[in-house]
């Protein structure tokens, strides 16, 4: 069972979200697409894997997005982009690794995050853990992030980085320059897990629409036999 499909279309972007539990008896992805109602620090679309094998992983998940969209739309105007954006995913982390702490029922709750900023035709990522960001531009597919992986041989891997497991947290921070008919997207690992990156610059190039490109990355991603949640958020930047 999915969760609801949501489109929404604020100016110079288009862009769609889908999600679905997979096999999994629960679906422990988060994701949200946001634009500030003050326009002042643009749009901010985010994904969060929490941790399956942890307690707590869809907590976190939920957890980490809306406390993010939260500190970052609400910090002080004077702030960049990039401060108010460190402020509130260290401000997230604290809060989610004291929970860890305090609630036996929550130990040791973490979770991924890929957030996208953009403001003006700029953009930034902000990544911790497996979860990925990508660019389609010009016909090329482009991985924007790095993930924070141990490789113990296949199919071992650890996650090494993630909010949630230390009192302090390391995030990638990249910068975009952006034009009009890039498309990005965001996923977690139930997506990039099953669909090698041909296959997703085919789908994503293909979709008339982000929120079909999503749809179809999501049912690729089943089909091919993915037993992990999926999410993908598809962002297209238009021309003003």
């Amino acid at each position: 069972m999915s969760a609801p499909d949501l489109t929404l279309a604020p100016p110079r972007l288009a862009y769609g979200l889908v999600t679905s539990r997979g096999k999994r008896p629960d679906n422990q992805d988060f994701a949200a697409c946001c634009r500030d109602p003050s326009r002042r620090r643009g749009f901010v679309a985010a994904v969060a894997d929490g941790l399956g094998g942890h307690k707590g992983g869809r907590e976190a998940a939920e957890t980490v997005v809306r406390a993010f969209l939260d500190g970052y739309f609400g910090a002080a105007p004077q702030l960049s982009p990039l401060a108010a954006a460190s402020r509130s995913i260290e401000a997230a982390n604290d809060w989610i690794a004291a929970i860890g702490r305090r609630d036996p029922h929550l130990a040791h709750m973490a979770t991924t995050f890929t957030a996208l900023l953009l403001s003006e035709g700029e953009g930034r990522i902000l990544h911790v853990g497996d979860s990925r960001a990508y660019r389609l531009s010009a016909g090329r597919l482009e991985q924007l992030t790095l993930d924070h992986v141990v490789d113990f041989g296949e199919p071992m891997l650890r996650l090494r980085r993630a909010i949630g497991f230390d009192a302090r947290v390391r995030v990638d921070h990249v910068a975009l320059d952006l034009t009009p008919g890039d498309r990005l997207l965001l996923c977690t690992d139930g997506l990039h897990g099953a669909l090698p990156a041909k296959k997703i610059a085919a789908l994503l190039a293909a979709a008339a629409s982000p929120l079909q490109a999503a749809k179809d990355l999501r049912d690729a991603a089943l089909a091919a036999g993915g037993a992990d949640n999926v999410t993908a958020v598809v962002i297209d930047v238009r021309a003003p």
